[in-house]
């Protein structure tokens, strides 16, 4: 019996060693609003997760702490920071990338071509919905300005 629970204790000793290791977070813009589907990942691993739609995420890796951890999402500037021990991160601030800046000043051209019509530079997306109203039921050629 001795050697039988000697045995087993050598056998069990692997999986209460190797424990796996998690950390947890959200992921958010500028703005504070969640980023879904940022890439969560350990540099020099193939070991990565996505955020969800409120920007969640949760890593688990069996490789000791020390982790390199890159955070990636398109329209995002990459953020890489060193995590020391597991557990829940703060909120991780993504910043906007040069492109995603022009489209929202309204300076890209993206927002050139989609929001302006290419003939008389009117706003297809007008803010008032005066405006709006007129094109829709009137063709566009009537004008109403209160």
């Amino acid at each position: 019996m001795r050697i039988l629970t000697t045995v087993l204790l050598l056998f069990s000793m692997p999986y209460f060693g190797s424990g796996q290791n998690t950390i947890s977070g959200k992921v958010v813009d500028e703005l504070g609003l969640p980023v879904y589907l940022a890439a969560i990942s350990l540099d020099t691993t193939d070991e990565a997760t996505y955020s969800d739609y409120e920007g969640s995420f949760v890593l688990t890796s069996n490789k000791d702490f020390h982790w390199k951890v890159s955070i990636s999402s398109q329209g995002y500037q990459t953020e890489s920071f060193f995590v020391l021990s597991g557990g829940r991160t703060e909120d991780i601030v993504l910043q906007y990338d040069e492109e995603m800046r022009k489209l929202i000043n309204g300076t890209s051209s993206i927002f050139h071509r989609f929001f302006q019509h290419p003939l008389d530079r009117e706003i297809l997306f007008p803010k008032r919905k005066i405006e709006l109203a007129s094109t829709l039921f009137f063709g566009g050629d009537y004008k109403f300005t209160p």
